[in-house]
């Protein structure tokens, strides 16, 4: 591969992958790999606006970088909230089996944990970005870092890029690998949307997601840190449809976290109205936690009422703010309540109703939900049906995983399917 001069521009492929993430790193490789196995002479160039590439790559897994999980095709889909199926052509071409191979086969070597997940042996994201960029570099592909690309045209058959000094590139097939809005402190602050809406695609409106909330409606402060195993989540969510939910859930100084709320962030509005069951090992109904509850006073009825309570399995600090929550002196004896006051407290642990917050969540969201509308771009090709040509991979679409590798497996697919598509001879 070389630097293509003018008047080769025409004949010689020319492929432009901007931004340097896992999207693009992987899809500008496979390109490299596809060009180099057909015998062809193309040029490939990654344009990534930071001095460094990978950098959200970097903090992914906590710093570890869960890259994908043992699992099935089937089961992958069904992580991607109702957009799975967008991916399921992806997924099958590049499967989690196939992608651990293939990192292995780049000389990274992989551990996969008891749940599944996948990690570099070594537990560092820096890794990961090393190899494929050392992967890149082998094969030919320039990378152009320090480098934002501002404005696409195209004329005829050919791409023209402009990038933030003025600077014009051409290119025969571009991919916007861009990321979305999530971490902007690591240069995602959504130009790919802008590129992408110039060149005539719709944007679903991007939003934070795998993020936790704030409480609006009351201080959770005072249980910072403690988390439950399981926590029931009821909720209509900001296109009016009402969703039910349970997992783990965690308390921060702020507000809510864990995977339940985490799994779930995609769907809530900016701002609204959730409910919670604390107790869901009880039962749904406030009737049967209140009998729970007055069955308990009565066999230990000297005991202060919030030991009674965190006798159900809360924690004592949640048992005394939910009793805060309800009005109720916790350090009352069980012998000395009722029905009157029992009641109040089972309807609450039954349908605790909060108010939440998204905003300034984007700092903190591990992805963005919404992007290129996906009726837009082809799934088998992830070609745009507007622009022959170009095409997309990774968090610019409108597809958002769950935590545990799904975002990084549909960077690698999306990313797969588009690098072989552009280079179908």
């Amino acid at each position: 591969m070389h630097q293509t001069t003018t008047t080769e521009r025409l004949s010689v492929p020319s492929f432009a992958i901007i931004g340097g993430g896992p999207a693009g790193l992987f899809t500008a490789l496979i390109i490299a790999t596809r060009v180099q196995e057909q015998g062809l002479s193309a040029t490939i160039t990654i344009y990534e606006r930071n001095s460094t590439l990978g950098r959200k790559l970097l903090l992914t897994g906590a710093g570890q970088c869960n890259l994908t999980r043992q699992a099935s095709v089937a089961h992958m889909v069904e992580h991607y909230g109702e957009h799975g199926t967008f991916l399921r052509y992806a997924l099958t071409e590049l499967s989690p089996e196939r992608t651990i191979k293939l990192f292995e086969n780049l000389g990274l070597p992989l551990t996969v944990r008891s749940d599944d997940k996948v990690f570099p042996s070594s537990c560092k994201a820096r890794d990961v970005v090393e190899t494929l960029r050392n992967a890149c570099l082998k094969r030919g592909i320039i990378l152009r870092q320090e480098c934002r690309i501002t404005e696409i045209t195209k004329n005829d058959n050919l791409f023209f890029l402009t990038d933030d000094r003025g600077a014009s590139m051409s290119a025969t097939r571009v991919v916007l690998c861009t990321g979305g809005c999530s971490f902007p402190q690591t240069g995602s602050t959504g130009d790919g949307y802008h590129l992408a809406q110039t060149l005539g695609h719709p944007i679903v409106p991007p939003h934070p997601a795998l993020t936790g909330v704030k409480l609006l409606s009351t201080n959770i402060s005072s249980c910072s840190g403690i988390s439950l195993d399981q926590v029931a989540l009821t909720y209509t969510d900001r296109n009016d449809h009402k969703r039910e939910a349970h997992g783990p859930l965690l308390v921060t100084h702020q507000g809510l976290s864990g995977p339940l709320i985490l799994e779930q962030s995609r769907y809530f509005s900016l701002k609204q109205k959730i409910s919670l069951n604390w107790v869901p090992h009880i039962g749904k109904k406030s009737s049967l936690i209140e009998h729970k509850i007055l069955d308990a006073c009565t066999k230990r009825g000297a005991a202060q009422l919030v030991t009674v309570i965190h006798a159900l399995g809360l924690p004592t600090k949640l048992a005394t703010w939910l009793l805060q929550e309800a009005g109720i002196d916790g350090r009352r004896k069980a012998a000395e309540v009722g029905r009157k006051v029992i009641a109040p407290l089972a309807a609450l642990l039954a349908d605790h109703e909060l108010i939440i917050s998204l905003e300034g969540s984007f700092a903190q969201a591990m992805v963005t939900a919404g992007g290129v509308e996906l009726a837009t771009v082809n799934p088998n090709t992830m070609e745009s049906h507007l622009i022959k040509g170009l095409f997309f991979a990774g968090e610019i679409l409108d597809v958002d995983g769950d935590s545990g590798g799904y975002n990084l497996q549909a960077a690698w697919s999306t990313g797969y399917v588009a690098a072989q598509s552009m280079t179908i001879s």
